[in-house]
Order: structure tokens, then sequence, then C-alpha cells
């Protein structure tokens, strides 16, 4: 389970409610994701009032788009060599139907993973040159394709790349490389996956319509084929990236492609009611499969083709290789599973890294991110290369080759702020191949290096982490009861979406709940359906999916959810889906929402109070609450980690009543221990040393805690570590700003005065927490007697 979280609560601007509908809730979610102003709004609820940024801030693009025009102009022929996933698929297809509107004579490649894997292979591309082409025009791939490219233009044909995956140490010499990651790191074009990238080829490409007669290119028209890639690919939602998605799913829901209608419908998606969800889960994996386990150029025809008949018959084609695709997914899921169940020690590691000879190659990947939802950590799997396969490494000698021996091919996942890609290069010089992204990447490397690439990648991962444990979290937006949890809200929240990476989706928590009822669901009972029960006797059903090897909770319990709609047969309904649980105590009746009375043990007259600490952190099921403060050989958590324990025991104590209410509320002690051993943060002097300390590791590390983290860090309330940022920003020290929960911490000038108010301000604020800390040592703070969380 993992460490449930709750993010800080900046002020709601004036007028950002009204604007969010009248919906406190949706306005104070907004302003947690870092939306100081009715007018920061505007653009992100509404794509009509977002300003995209010109197609031309691509470097070399309109490098690119000059030579592909004068290849239209001159009648050369133009290949667009793509790649099997959904994102290279809607690139493909994009780029193909846009460049045969204005006139061009176009074909186009997708590798086939099995036997050419990622990438632009010479293999392949020297048959094309051999007959004539006259310039490459690649996407979602070709950033590291050196050999091909240079082999390419020594025989005189220029390649154009548009890509997004990290860049190489070197590049390769295309006539234009196009690529997103060569911008600035907080750019609105930086997060564009491959197809946003093709789409603002093609955008720029459409200003020179002169160059037939006759053409009448929309770019919009391909928004809906944006919309899937942006999708599928993960991509970042910020910038231009959200404002594409957000056009992209209107127009998936009127498109007039037959090939999406064939597969909505063979997904039994509601077409008018599309969104990013039906994308992830439904549309998106019937595209996926045909580059997993078939030949995903024809995906192309599927995608552009007017005629449904051929539409209907490729979409059958899909749903029978999706059917496929499940099933290998679930055996090589479980084979995984009974290889950690034989060998527990490979858990041991950062990186979970598993080796299977006969797994097949296109579900690997399926694989490795569902272990990495499982276990929260990088993982990496890993298949014996066919032959063909390793033959073609082998020929392409772009990481030096390595001989003969046995290869094994992978794909990597990653969790939230580990770069799974970084890691990997880190050890290029012992891998055949690599490339990726930091939450995605594939690898080749021999197979009797696996275990010393297990011990080095995981290394390189806990050096990003500067040596800390890898700790699931889990963000709670806000608490609700049962009661509050509605159609209304679900419709309501609509208006912050689409969700994804960088907008996640909101998650909310019920406390006191207990399971009324269930029922397996689904083709193989791999799902269930829990109907929860509340305090109050309100009942929800919530869906848990792929519960078939979990456990219900047994008593009282706490739930994490979220909140969406179901449209079925045109009919729209609520539907609650399961994200975690922590179990609060045994059930031994009903919930009479009374007072309920916890034994208090004060600690003061002992002595030695660190001895009494780590006697007390060795008595079973006793949790100990730390902050700022470190005992030898006692294991502490700070407010962030507390979970349900019948005995706490309080070594530092919290600065205010709120921090204590809501420790309480998350951990429902029995029996609680007071130390009380003063915080090091506790005097101005010692608060702002240790502040200025850990903005100095953030500024070397380039990561700074989110403010609830470095808040806990501090043992202090969020609005006193505002504070302090901002004396150590008034005096030079540092400059700071924030993003909903993330903050940026670079180096300041290094000179200047904080103002007399900010400072007594400051002080104020740490006399506050010292004046609770001594009150809640005498034992008058509510500890003893307390309500029932509602």
């Amino acid at each position: 389970m993992a460490e449930w979280t709750t993010p800080s609560s900046p002020p709601v601007p004036d007028g950002l409610e009204d604007l969010a509908g009248g919906n406190a809730l949706v306005a104070r979610l907004l302003a947690q994701r870092g939306i100081q102003s009715v007018e920061g709004a505007r653009p992100f609820l509404d794509p009509v009032a977002y300003d995209p940024a010109p197609p031309e801030t691509l470097p070399d693009l309109e490098k690119g788009v000059s030579r592909i025009q004068s290849a239209i102009e001159r009648g050369e022929q133009v290949l667009v060599w793509g790649d099997f996933d959904v994102d290279g698929q809607t690139s493909t297809a994009l780029l193909v139907e846009a460049l045969r509107e204005l006139g061009a004579d176009v074909g186009f490649h997708v590798p086939h993973r099995e036997r050419e894997s990622h990438g632009v292979n010479w293999e392949h591309l020297e048959g094309y040159v051999d007959d004539g082409i006259g310039v490459v025009l690649t996407c979602d791939t070709g950033v590291s394709s050196h050999r091909p490219i240079r082999k390419a233009r020594d025989r005189g044909v220029d390649v154009v790349v548009t890509d997004h995956h990290d860049l190489p140490s070197r590049l390769p010499p295309a006539e234009a490389l196009i690529n997103p990651k060569r911008l600035p790191e907080e750019h609105p074009l930086g997060t564009l996956p491959g197809v946003g990238v093709a789409y603002k080829f093609i955008q720029k490409l459409a200003e020179g319509q002169n160059l037939t007669e006759g053409t009448r290119l929309r770019p919009t028209d391909y928004l809906d084929l944006v919309a899937l890639g942006i999708v599928a690919d993960i991509a970042v939602l910020r910038g231009d990236t959200r404002y594409l998605l957000q056009l992209g799913l209107e127009k998936l829901r009127e498109t007039r492609r037959p090939g999406l209608q064939a597969v909505m419908d063979s997904a039994n998606v509601t077409r008018e009611e599309a969104d990013e969800e039906d994308i992830g889960f439904r549309i998106g994996p019937r595209l996926n499969a045909v580059g997993r386990l078939g030949d995903a150029n024809v995906s192309v025809p599927l995608l552009t083709t007017s005629d449904p008949g051929e539409a209907s018959a490729i979409a059958g084609d899909l749903e029978e290789l999706n059917d496929r695709r499940k099933l290998l997914t679930a055996q090589v899921f479980e084979a995984a599973r009974k290889k950690l169940r034989w060998e527990p020690e490979l858990l041991q590691t950062a990186v979970l890294v598993l080796y299977g000879e006969q797994w097949p190659a296109g579900v690997i990947g399926i694989v490795a991110h569902r272990l990495t939802e499982k276990y929260h950590k990088p993982t990496i799997l890993l298949t014996s290369a066919s032959e063909e396969y390793a033959q073609k490494q082998s020929a392409r000698g772009e990481s030096g080759g390595k001989g003969q021996e046995a290869l094994a091919r992978g794909s990597a996942r990653s969790v939230e702020d580990l770069n799974i890609t970084a890691a990997i290069a880190d050890h290029a010089d012992m891998l055949q191949s690599f490339g990726g992204h930091p939450m995605a990447a594939g690898v080749t490397l021999q197979e009797a290096k696996i275990g010393r690439f297990r011990r080095l990648v995981s290394r390189s991962i806990v050096g990003q982490k500067d040596g800390e444990e890898i700790v699931e979290t889990l963000q709670i937006d806000s608490y609700l009861s049962l009661e509050e949890l509605t159609l209304q809200l679900a419709e309501d929240l609509r208006q912050a979406a689409p969700f994804g990476p960088g907008n996640r989706e909101p998650v909310f928590a019920c406390r006191n709940l207990r399971v009324s009822g269930y029922e397996e669901i689904g083709s193989d009972g791999g799902h269930l359906k829990v109907t929860v029960t509340g305090p109050k006797s309100a009942s929800r059903e919530v869906l848990w999916w792929n519960a078939q090897e979990e456990d219900l909770p047994d008593g009282i319990f706490d739930l994490a959810v979220t909140v969406s709609t179901n449209v079925f047969r045109g009919e729209r309904s609520l539907q609650l889906t399961w994200e975690d649980f922590r179990v609060r105590r045994k059930e031994t009746g009903e919930e009479t929402g009374e007072a309920r009375s916890t034994e208090v043990i004060g600690h003061r007259g002992e002595g030695g109070l660190e001895d009494t600490l780590r006697a007390l952190a060795d008595r079973g099921g006793a949790q100990v609450w730390m902050e700022a403060r470190q005992v030898d050989g006692v294991g502490a958590k700070s407010r962030l980690g507390l979970a349900p324990c019948k005995e706490l025991v309080l070594g530092t104590l919290p600065p205010s009543r709120s921090v204590l209410e809501e420790a309480l509320a998350a951990c429902e002690p029995e029996r609680i221990h007071v130390v009380g051993l003063p915080p090091a943060t506790e005097t101005k002097e010692g608060f702002t040393r240790r502040l200025l300390g850990l903005c100095k590791h953030a500024i070397r590390s380039g990561k700074a805690a989110p403010l609830p983290k470095l808040a806990a860090t501090m043992g202090h309330e969020e609005r006193t570590v505002r504070l302090g940022l901002q004396w150590l920003e008034e005096r030079g020290q540092i400059q700071a700003s924030e993003t909903g929960q993330k903050l940026s911490i670079k180096p300041g000038p290094g000179s200047g005065e904080a103002d007399s108010s900010l400072e007594q301000a400051l002080e104020e604020a740490l006399q506050e927490a010292r004046a609770f800390r001594k009150y809640a040592l005498r034992g008058e703070a509510p500890l003893a007697e307390r309500p029932a969380a509602k």
C-alpha cells in the first residue's frame, strides 16, 4: 500500500470558483495545480483561450519544411519512416495523408517489431534508396539513427528527422532534426510526442499550399490522430500538448475516419463521449496490438482509408490480435510473478530486472508496466533476442558491435521522478543499443551481462534518489464522505480534464468504511465490484481492477478512489474506481459516531529521553512520529508516512493543532506515548540554517521536494516554510517559486536584506509552533478525547 499524502492548500484566487461553475472543490483543485488567477485558469479550462506556440519555434522545423516543399515541387519520392507503437502509427498516417493532399509522391515504412525493432535501419532503407526515393521524413524516430542517415546522405538522399525521444550525446547528420527536446525544459512545446511534432510540421507546411493547385489541406482534420498519439504515448499534458489533446478529443468524438469508427465500435466506445480513458484503455491497446504481434504497416491504411469495408476488415484483425495480446500478457505476468516467488532476492534491488528466454517481445513492455505499478519500482523485462533480430543489431554496429554472443532485448518502464533511460545510459558501454525517454526505454545487451546490468542500473536509480528509499506515494486531493461522491461531482470534475501526466486525475479518500458485499466481474473474474458502506449507512459500488490476487480489507478502513462517469446505452452513471486502502482496525460493532478515548502516557519525567524513545520504538506495533530530529537506532516517520497503528510515539511534537489532528485521524491509535524531544528547527537560527541546507541540496541535485514534504522535513506548517523561503530569498540566498505542489529552488544573487515585517511574521510563526508544542507537552492538547473521524 502507498504512503498517503495531502497537498498544500494555497488560497483560491478571487473569481476562480465562479469560473469553475460554482464548484468550490474544483476551484481548490485548480489552485493546488498551480493556477494562481482567473487569467491563468481560462486557457487551462478552455482551449479557445489558449495561445499556442508557433510551429517554427521548433529547431530546424522551417529547414525541414523547406526540404519537403522542394521535394513536392520537383516530384521527388518522399518516404515517411515511422514506428510501430500508437504514436508512430498516428504520426505516419498523419504525414502520409497530409502529403498526399499536397500532391506529394509519398510512400511509408513502419518497422516490424520482431524483425527490425525501433529506429531507422539501413538494411531496409537501402532498398528504398535503390528504388530512387529523394528524401526520407521520419516520425517518432530517427534521433539516434546515425549510421543509416549517414549512409543515405552518402547516396545523395536527405533525411528530415521529426522525433521526440531523448537526445543522444551526438546528433546524426540529418538535413533537419526537429525534436522538442532541443528546446528549454519548460517550453510549451517541450512535451510534444511524435504525433505532436508531426502535426506542427504539417501546420507549417500548410502555409505553403500554393505548392500544387487545388489543395485544401486543413491541419485540424488530423487532430483526432493527434489525440490518440498523445494519450497512448503518455505524454505530459502541459502547454501545447494539453491544448492539442483538448482539441483532439473534440475531433475524435465526431471523427469521420471509417477506421477509427470501426475500432471504437469493436471496443464498445460511445463515440460522442470518447475521452482520454477510452483511448488509454480501449482504442490504444487495439492499435498497439498490431505493432506488438503483427505488422503495424496495416495501421496506416486503417487510419487513412475512406472505405468502411476495408476499415471493418482491418479492425476485425486488430480485435483478434488484441485478444491474443491479453492472453500472452497474462501468461508472461504470471511467469514473472512465479520467478519472483522462486527468487525473492530479485525484489531487493532498486530496479526490478527479470529475464525470460521465451517471453514474447511484443508484450514484455505491457507486463513491465504492470509490475511497475504493483511493486512501485522501475522494471526492465528481458527476453532472448531472435536470431534475425540479433543479426540486424550486429549489422547496424551502432554501439560498436559486441561480437556474436547471445543477446537479450527488453523493455523498461519507470515511476514518476525516476528517469529510467538516464539510468540505462549511465552504462551504455556495456549495451548493444538503447533508447527512450524518462518513463520508458528499450535496451539490448548480451545475456551474460544481465546480472551486472541489474546491479549497475539499480545503483544509478539509487543515485537519482540521493540514497533515499523509493517509497510509493498516493496524493489525496480531498477527504470526502460517501454521500459527497455523486454523478454531479464527476461531471464537474471533467472541467479540469483531460487527465494524465502533468495533470493527474484527482484522488479522493473516504474514512471509516466497511465492505458490505462484492462480486467478481470480467470474463475471467479478474476484477471486483465492491460495495462499501460508510458511518451514516450510505453505500457505493467501487470497481477494483485486477484484484484477483488481492485481499479485501477486514474491518474498518479508509478508501482512496477516483471519480468518473460511465455511459451505457445512453444512460450516464457514477463510476468509482478503487485506488488504495488502509485498514484502521478490526470491526467490533457498528460505528456509534461518539467520541473515542485514547490512553495517553507521558514520559518527560523519565530522564534519558533518547533511551526511552529507543525502548518504545522496539515495541511491537509501535509507530514513531518524529520530524526535524534524528535519534540513532530509531526508525521514525514524518506526518506523510503515518499509517493506522495501535501505539503512536510522539518523538517530537507537531507544530499545530491541525497537523496533530490530521495525523491522529490517519493513525487512529489506541495509545499515545508523549516523549517530546525538541526539533532542530525550534529556534529561528536552527530553522533557517536547516532550511538553507535543504535549499542548497535542492540546487545541487536539481530537484526540490514538494512543499508538503519540505514542511514535514522541517517539522513545521507549510505557511511557516513559505515564510522561511521568502526570508532566504529576500536575503539573496536563494530564488524560490512554487507551482502547485512543485517547488523550484535556484541560487540567489548573494546579497539582500529581509523586510522587517517578513522577519516579524517568521518569528511569530515559529513562536506559535513553540507555544503549541509546550501546550501539547502539558497534556492539554486534544489527545485523549477526540471525535470520531468523519
